[in-house]
């Protein structure tokens, strides 16, 4: 028994400098790729799409990826010390892996490979964000550094949420689809309020997410307006809304079943 909990507690160490490694690679692999591939992700059928974010939306990157390298910094030094934490150090290197994956497939205009490298990313981060919401209270660590984690990958959860759809806009016309059609980008977007909406229902209303969807959405909203769609403007300003109408639920729930 000794010897398998000294196992376990050295592979819990080294996933922990790995999720360290690649967290820290995610602050440097844009410049190295836009290095050699230019500014692709100013151009293209990534930025035609009506429901495309404000391009000063983008620089949330670099606060998530920021925060990702503190945040695993302060998580290799004291750790999370919990049951769960190797599988979420996994989890979370898979998500650092496609940041990075993302990167290099848009810089080859792979855009539904973009679209799938992001799903996979949402699912590591929903499984993330499942475990630290609901049992994170079993971890014997610092509060400020369940409190750190918790809103970092909120904060990648729900900026990557709204980018699949995104992404799926790209695609779409790259394969030929009008940029300038209200109706098919309509579609998309309400799916995307639908789906954020449902997240922060069950994710209670973590400020992380809620945070990062509620940017994206009003990124949205400016950059319809920007682009001359009045009409998608106001739908993605009304899924703003009710995102927040949601978490303010999700937090009195929260509340009462604590009371």
């Amino acid at each position: 028994m000794i010897a398998d909990t000294t196992l376990d507690t050295r592979h819990v160490h080294r996933w922990r400098w790995a999720a360290l490694t690649l967290a820290v690679a995610q602050l440097f692999t844009p410049a190295a790729i836009t290095q050699v591939y230019g500014e692709f992700l100013s151009t293209g059928a990534t930025n035609q799409a009506l429901i495309t974010p404000a391009g000063w939306a983008f620089s949330i990157w670099g606060v998530i990826t920021l925060l990702c390298a503190l945040t695993c910094a302060a998580v290799t030094r004291f750790g999370l010390n919990a049951p769960w934490e190797r599988q979420l150090l996994r989890w979370t290197s898979l998500v650092f892996v496609g940041f990075i994956a993302w990167l290099l497939a848009a810089a080859q205009n792979w855009l539904w490979l973009t679209v799938a490298i992001f799903i996979v990313m949402v699912t590591a981060l929903l499984r993330i964000m499942s475990t630290l919401t609901q049992r994170g209270a079993t971890a014997a660590t610092p509060s400020w550094l369940l409190r750190l984690t918790t809103v970092t990958l909120g904060l990648y959860l729900g900026w990557s949420g709204v980018a699949v759809f995104a992404n799926v806009a790209a695609a779409l016309i790259d394969g030929g689809w009008s940029s300038d059609a209200v109706a098919w980008q309509a579609v998309i977007l309400v799916a995307a309020a639908v789906a954020a909406c449902a997240l922060t229902m069950y994710l209670r209303g973590t400020p992380g997410y809620v945070a990062a969807t509620l940017w994206a959405l009003v990124a949205i909203s400016v950059g319809a307006a920007q682009r001359g769609s009045t009409l998608l403007a106001g739908m993605s300003a009304v899924a703003a809304g009710a995102v927040v109408a949601a978490a303010i639920v999700a937090v009195v729930i929260r509340g009462t079943g604590r009371g």
